[in-house]
């Protein structure tokens, strides 16, 4: 718990005189998609804006997003855009939409909250470094040193180191655990090194799984169904843009719990997924960490010291995660007998 407070400090302190919470903003790209790590990490920006007493005046995602709405609903306030693992050009659209926003929008304030940055196209850094350039009032904030060292070699605005927003989310209860291992691994473009887990599953009680790959049937309009009878039960009804707030905070956190449970189903769990490594520092939970397809996970690790040998480790192989969480659970009997 000392690491997220810890992290929840530094966060607090790189954002104070960066965020003005005080007036009207938008915050953009909301991630309607499955990736649970992303949920949380809207989740944690919302905590956030919440500690100022303060939400977004204006909500969207990439496909839904109306310019005229939300200039209506911030006038000339800030704008923020979502944190998380896609600046560069892996994931198709995210680096259009950025640039889109900093040509359309050239002098207005736009943060970008906490990013890993990674681009395999030489063209597509001079394009994205040619809009951040016109538009001169973009502030970029990365989750590890290597992105930073990137930004600021391409990239001429103000560049800052930050934790990743999840953080700010806090300690999360555990529900007990019905399994001895969980194996979170990635099964989408961003997987690592093959995994050999064939020791793991020859063992008893043990599962495997990726997050969910598709929400259940109907999910988008049950979940808007959801958030206006909360809203109606709490008296918090609003307009348009407050109950595109509320709805997307409900298709977060139901996510977000989905997350939870999941990595709460084990005693033990090894993750590749940069989420599952964070969502188990919240939940308190023993686990390895193995590294994505481009060194994301490590690199944050790095930053930020988030492994202690106690609850959470870093490895390179699925055999050396089993050594690790096998001499765990043995100390712990000791310590039980003893």
């Amino acid at each position: 718990m000392n690491t997220i407070k810890r992290l929840q400090g530094l966060i607090n302190t790189c954002l104070s005189d960066l965020v003005d919470l005080s007036g009207r903003y938008a915050l953009l790209d909301f991630p309607n998609h499955y990736n649970i790590g992303d949920s949380a990490i809207w989740l944690g920006e919302l905590a956030y804006f919440e500690q100022g007493r303060s939400r977004p005046t204006f909500v969207s995602e990439i496909r839904t997003y109306k310019e005229d709405r939300m200039l209506a609903a911030i006038g000339d306030g800030q704008i923020i855009l979502h944190g998380g693992g896609n600046f560069g050009d892996i994931w198709p659209g995210y680096r259009q939409f950025r640039e889109d926003m900093l040509t359309r929008h050239r002098g207005r304030p736009i943060v970008q909250m906490p990013q890993t940055i990674h681009f395999k196209s030489q063209e597509n850094i001079d394009s994205t470094a040619r809009a951040i350039e016109q538009h001169g009032n973009f502030t970029l904030l990365v989750r590890d040193k290597k992105s930073l060292e990137f930004a600021r070699r391409w990239f001429q605005c103000e560049v800052r180191l930050c934790p990743d927003m999840a953080f700010c989310i806090g300690p999360v209860a555990r529900p007990a655990p019905q399994h001895d291992l969980l194996l979170n691994l990635r099964e989408d473009q961003e997987v690592g090194a093959p995994h050999d887990t064939s020791r793991a599953m020859a063992r008893p009680n043990v599962v495997k799984a990726d997050w969910p790959l598709e929400d259940e049937a109907d999910y988008q309009r049950r979940t808007k169904r959801a958030a206006v009878v909360k809203a109606l039960l709490r008296g918090n009804v609003g307009g348009r843009a407050k109950m595109t707030e509320l709805t997307y905070r409900e298709r977060a956190e139901q996510r977000f719990d989905r997350g939870v449970k999941l990595l709460s189903s084990a005693k033990q769990v090894i993750t590749d997924r940069m989420h599952g490594h964070i969502m188990c520092l919240l939940l308190d939970a023993d686990h390895c960490v193995l590294d994505n397809s481009y060194g994301k996970t490590s690199s944050f690790i790095e930053a930020w010291g988030t492994v202690n040998g106690e609850r959470a480790a870093i490895v390179n192989s699925m055999d050396e995660a089993l050594a690790i969480l096998d001499g765990r659970k043995a100390k712990g009997r000791e310590a039980f007998v003893a």
